[in-house]
């Protein structure tokens, strides 16, 4: 959604808190009923807006899960930023997770995305949303990836390893919520965090994973 340039702060987040509400109930709804039996008036009616204010906030009833799916997408982005040049990747993941646990809203949050992330394998029109978040994770990773290669931002290898990282995190998302969701198999936070950073040292072939040498 492109907001108005008059917008203040406060409206901002209030906008972006609203969507999210939207967002949950959205996810919900295609959840419980199928994304073809949910119409817009529902997931209206179930975040007490207009439908008007839904098509506003939104460009489809799909693009609804985008702010819930992003979630997840934006803690791994704030992880890597927090990351420190002199520790490993699977260091940083094992220390960074522990020392900001996810609350009860973001592990409701999560077990939400990753049943839209199974949904998405026969539903085309999730399956874009999904990749719209991800499309903007991958343009978030540009300045994590030149700090760690040394390297400008606009540079080759720098939007390559991007793009490599982007495509890992969104291999496990899937993997994992498919073992967790529809395999019913039980995924600890270690095995997902060991399949994130084994994923992407193959990924970028090594250049991303390990500490930065001075």
């Amino acid at each position: 959604m492109s907001l108005s340039d008059t917008e203040t702060g406060g409206d901002c987040v209030d906008t972006d808190a609203k969507r999210l509400t939207v967002s949950r109930h959205a996810a919900a709804l295609f959840w419980e009923k199928g994304v073809s039996a949910t119409s817009g008036d529902d997931i209206a009616a179930a975040a007490g807006l207009s439908t008007r204010t839904i098509w506003r906030y939104f460009r489809t009833k799909e693009s609804c899960v985008e702010p819930l799916l992003a979630r997840s997408a934006d803690r791994f982005l704030e992880i890597l930023h927090r990351w420190p040049l002199e520790l490993s990747l699977g260091e940083h993941l094992a220390l960074d997770t522990a020392r900001h646990p996810l609350d009860e809203q973001g592990i409701e949050d999560e077990w939400s995305g990753m049943r839209i992330s199974t949904m998405t394998e026969s539903e085309p029109a999730l399956r874009t949303a999904y990749l719209m978040v991800h499309d903007r994770l991958e343009r978030g990773l540009i300045p994590v990836a030149a700090e760690r290669l040394r390297l400008a931002p606009d540079d080759l290898t720098v939007r390559l390893c991007a793009a490599a990282v982007t495509g890992a995190f969104r291999v496990i998302d899937e993997d994992v919520s498919r073992a967790i969701i529809v395999d019913n198999r039980k995924v600890t936070q270690a095995e997902a965090l060991a399949l994130m950073d084994r994923a992407i040292n193959d990924a970028t072939n090594g250049r991303l994973g390990g500490p930065v040498t001075t």
